[in-house]
């Protein structure tokens, strides 16, 4: 477990270092300060290319096979792997205003704390979840091949009910983006990032994310108010305290 944590102190990348603050002795009282947690997107592009608060810093190339583990809400976010090094680059954000004429490209980031971006190239199209599923179906089933067995209809003779199903079992497992943040702003100063990969377990909750100050934050978001809160374990110390989330990244 103490190595689990000590290797845990170097995965986000981010600087600074704030105090942490003392959290009201009554968590079940409404967070004071801030009216509610400010939600942030980052949009690295817009329709003229990059954001002009962004600098490009280097280039990649290579294949974009799975969605991203850093930033899990969101669908144009993915994990690249530049061929040449095999080197993993999680986030990149896909270009949605794309020139036809030039290969796809997507803007990696470190984390939304810095304005530096990896423009990365695709040497093969984006591979969708659902279309990869339906293309693998269909290349191995040949001519006259036995088709899969299609859900039973609910309505009179396999109507729109039917039709329904598969895109409203889609839509529950799609995640929403604010439930699990990229990153976080809490009211006590410090920056955390989401933690991939295997982590540590304290009092039965995964520590999810990693602070720039060296504190972690355990188990889920807390969005029963309007200012969400964590539960954060500053570096050394021996309990936790409930504090507010600021921001929150996406």
């Amino acid at each position: 477990m103490r190595v689990l944590i000590a290797l845990l102190i170097g995965v986000t990348s981010l600087v600074g270092v704030f105090p942490a603050i003392a959290q009201e002795a009554t968590p079940a009282a409404e967070p004071a300060g801030a009216e509610r947690t400010n939600v942030r997107y980052f949009l690295p592009y817009t329709p003229d290319g990059l954001a002009a608060d962004l600098t490009e810093v280097g280039e990649a190339s290579g294949v974009c096979l799975f969605p991203s583990l850093a930033n899990v809400g969101r669908p144009d976010a993915w994990a690249c792997m530049e061929l040449e090094t095999s080197e993993i680059l999680d986030p990149c954000f896909e270009d949605p205003f794309p020139p036809m004429d030039e290969p796809a490209q997507l803007a990696c980031v470190a984390s939304p704390f810095s304005p530096e971006v990896v423009r990365f190239t695709l040497t093969q199209p984006l591979q969708r979840l659902k279309e990869g599923a339906a293309e693998d179906a269909g290349a191995s089933q040949g001519p006259g091949a036995p088709q899969p067995a299609m859900p039973p209809a609910s309505g009179p003779g396999g109507g729109p009910d039917a039709q329904d199903a598969a895109p409203a079992e889609a839509a529950a497992e799609a995640i929403d983006p604010r439930e699990i943040p990229w990153a976080l702003e809490l009211a006590n100063g410090t920056r955390c990032g989401l933690l991939t990969g295997a982590t540590a377990v304290l009092a039965g909750q995964r520590i999810n994310y990693g602070c720039e100050d060296g504190g972690f934050v355990l188990g889920e978001v807390d969005h029963a108010f309007p200012v969400w809160r964590v539960t954060y374990l500053a570096e050394g110390a021996s309990a936790t305290d409930l504090v507010d989330v600021v921001t929150a990244w996406t």
